[in-house]
C-alpha cells in the first residue's frame, strides 16, 4: 500500500473509491447511486485542492483526504476535509499515514486550521480525529438525514502555524 498524492489523471479511479465508500458506510455524505462522474469537474477539483490516496500496488485508490480551499481571501487559511478508507483496510494505520502526510503538507502550505464534520454516532472516527489532535468546537443537531432518522454532526478542527496557544476562553 502507497500513501501518496492523487493526481488529476486519476480522476476516474478516485471516482471508483467515492463510489465504493459511498456503496459500504452510511458516513459518507453521498448515497451509494447518488455520486455522479464529471470527469473535467473532477479533474478539477483534484488540481485546485489537495488529495491524497491510499493505492495499491496497481493503482487501485482504497482510501482517501481531501483538502479543499477556498478561493475567498478572507477564509483562504481554512482547509476543509473529507475522507474515507474502505473497511477492509481500516484499523492497519493508513488513515494515520494519510492524515499524517495530509497536517505537514498543511503546516508546509501555511494553513492556519484544518476542520471537518463527523456523525455523532461515528464514535472511532471521533476518536481517530481526537487522537491526531482535533479537538470538538461544537455541534450541528439534526443535521444530516438517513434511513428516516436524523443525526448530530460535531465539528472539529485542528490549529496549525500558531506561535502560541489558542485561546479558547472567550465570553460571548
Amino acid at each position: 500500500m502507497r500513501i501518496e498524492r492523487i493526481c488529476p489523471n486519476e480522476a476516474e479511479a478516485l471516482y471508483a473509491c467515492q463510489k465504493r465508500l459511498d456503496a459500504e458506510t452510511q458516513f459518507m455524505l453521498y448515497l451509494a447511486d447518488e455520486r455522479e462522474f464529471d470527469k473535467e469537474q473532477l479533474e478539477d477539483e483534484i488540481k485546485r485542492n489537495f488529495y491524497i490516496g491510499a493505492k495499491s500496488e496497481d493503482g487501485e485508490i482504497l482510501g482517501y483526504v481531501s483538502v479543499h480551499i477556498s478561493r475567498l481571501i478572507k477564509i483562504r487559511h481554512i482547509g476543509s476535509m473529507v475522507t474515507g478508507l474502505v473497511n477492509d483496510l481500516q484499523q492497519q494505520g493508513i488513515a494515520t499515514q494519510m492524515f499524517n502526510e495530509t497536517i505537514k503538507w498543511a503546516n508546509r502550505k501555511g494553513l492556519r486550521r484544518l476542520e471537518l464534520t463527523v456523525i455523532t454516532t461515528n464514535k472511532p472516527a471521533v476518536n481517530f480525529y481526537e487522537k491526531l489532535g482535533f479537538k470538538i468546537e461544537g455541534i450541528r443537531h439534526e443535521s444530516v438525514y438517513i434511513d428516516g432518522h436524523y443525526f448530530d454532526e460535531l465539528y472539529m478542527s485542528m490549529m496549525l502555524n500558531q506561535e502560541t496557544e489558542y485561546q479558547t476562553d472567550y465570553i460571548w
